[in-house]
């Protein structure tokens, strides 16, 4: 029985990763190179220091080791700069449901401390039991370690936990980790979501499942 709904950020809760893709971009620009959003949309998941190399390779452009912090860090102060957050329709009275229903939530991001709090505020933080971010997991997504922490959190085994992600590392990383997923079609089609247990179109369906109705 699940007693506990994980939930990615950007393209689950937060539609921001179109804000994301402009300022990858724009920092490959100024190296002469440039990245696609597909390319953006199928890496989201994974921690901006492994997603770097293969985005300069993309790109075509090389950058000393030394100076990947410093880039990284640019990119993460551009893109809160350039971001409006908006959210994915119904996104919190689904959340809000699942907790009257008896489940424990909890936000599991590849997004670094600063960026979540960018997203979202203290009430909607308050929705949820137990929050990580990408600062605080040594081994991201699709390791099983980021939905790992919150299952260790709660004292839970992996068959008591559900995953909603969008993206097929995030995906990797619930099924590394044990744990049933259910994708929204929030960014990517379903074509792309195959690993995980239940595709939906909107995040209203997880309503739905009957493994979401009550909790033990």
């Amino acid at each position: 029985m699940i007693k506990a709904v994980f939930f990615d950020l950007d393209g689950v809760i937060a539609d921001t990763l179109h804000y994301h893709y402009l300022a990858w971009d724009k920092m490959f620009q100024e190296l002469g190179g440039s990245v696609s959003e597909h390319s953006v949309l199928l890496h989201e998941g994974r921690a901006s220091r492994e997603i770097l190399p293969t985005f300069l390779a993309e790109a075509g452009v090389t950058l000393p080791a030394a100076e990947h912090e410093a880039f990284i860090d640019r990119k993460r102060e551009y893109y809160r700069s350039i971001v409006r957050v908006t959210y994915f329709p119904h996104v919190f009275e689904v959340i809000a449901t699942l907790r009257d229903r008896g489940f424990r939530t909890a936000l599991v991001t590849a997004s670094s401390k600063m960026n979540m709090e960018t997203a979202l505020g203290e009430e909607q933080r308050a929705l949820f039991d137990f929050l990580i971010t990408g600062d605080e997991v040594p081994r991201a997504k699709p390791h099983p370690d980021p939905y790992l922490a919150p299952m260790f959190h709660m004292n839970l085994s992996p068959d008591d936990c559900l995953v909603v992600e969008n993206a097929p590392l995030g995906i990797e990383s619930a099924k590394n980790a044990g744990m049933i997923c259910a994708a929204v079609e929030t960014t990517l089609g379903r074509e792309y979501l195959g690993l995980a247990d239940h595709v939906i179109h909107e995040i209203r369906e997880l309503l739905d499942l009957p493994s979401l109705q009550t909790s033990v």
